[in-house]
């Protein structure tokens, strides 16, 4: 059976990443971002789930080479397809799941 295991990857004054293991080649993040923080400005090589869980955050992404920003609010998602340059910016306190 397997078990889970959450381990914090990184903390610092925009808030902290923990890594959620998972079984075969699937990676799950949780990330806590404080108000005015920046994430991001890359890419994967796969697609990406993001769902904020809490709080409210402009999501930056560039698609076909033209930059694009909308809101994201606490129960939302957005898909970042494989190679998509992505960079959330925090509004408010906010907790984030990213599946990829």
């Amino acid at each position: 059976m397997f078990t889970p295991k959450i381990k914090r990857e990184h903390s610092d004054s925009r808030g902290e990443i923990y890594s959620i293991s998972l079984p075969g080649d699937q990676e799950l993040m949780l990330i806590h971002s404080t108000p005015g923080a920046f994430r991001g400005g890359h890419s994967h090589s796969c697609d990406e789930i993001v769902v904020l869980l809490s709080g409210l955050m402009k999501y930056h992404k560039i698609i076909n080479g033209e930059p694009v920003v909308h809101s994201v609010v606490g129960g939302q998602a957005s898909f970042n397809g494989a190679g998509v340059v992505h960079m959330a910016e925090f509004d408010t306190d906010s907790w984030v799941l990213e599946y990829k």
